[in-house]
């Protein structure tokens, strides 16, 4: 697997680390999404890549990253630093990620990739502090 994988449209979601059961309670489950966009891969030169993070309404990040392929062991470790844009509501915003791109199953039928992974504040923006950590799953558009 390569930086081909990564290219193209994603939905991204982060979630808070939040153990409680939700039920069937669909304001809980709302409630526990930390941020919600599209991710779109814009350009790489193995194992390096850049992509933005839309969350729409002129807020976006720029995220520059490493894919590191373990010698072809699944899962590849992507490591990202997301920075906001200036002019805009995600200016000063600091992010770091670490997510796997999750293997396909050999008896999985018409699997969508997948990343999975976990994001830091890296320093503090309104009033979020630095330090927090959620999870994130990334699903690649058809």
């Amino acid at each position: 697997m390569s930086c081909n994988v990564l290219e193209g449209n994603w939905t991204y979601r982060s979630f808070y680390n939040n153990p409680d059961m939700v039920g069937d309670d669909p304001e809980k489950a709302l409630q526990l999404i930390f941020g919600e966009g599209h991710l779109s891969f814009t350009s790489h030169n193995k194992p390096i890549f850049k992509a933005v993070l839309d969350f729409g309404g002129g807020a976006a990040m720029d995220l520059f990253g490493i894919l590191i392929d373990a010698s072809g062991i699944n899962p590849q470790l992507l490591q990202i630093t997301g920075t906001g844009r200036e002019g805009t509501s995600t200016a000063k915003w600091v992010y770091q990620y670490q997510g796997y791109v999750v293997p396909n199953w050999a008896e999985g039928v018409n699997q969508i990739p997948a990343i999975v992974g976990t994001v830091i504040r890296t320093i503090p923006h309104g009033s979020g502090s630095a330090g927090i950590v959620v999870s994130f799953i990334a699903v690649k558009h058809s």
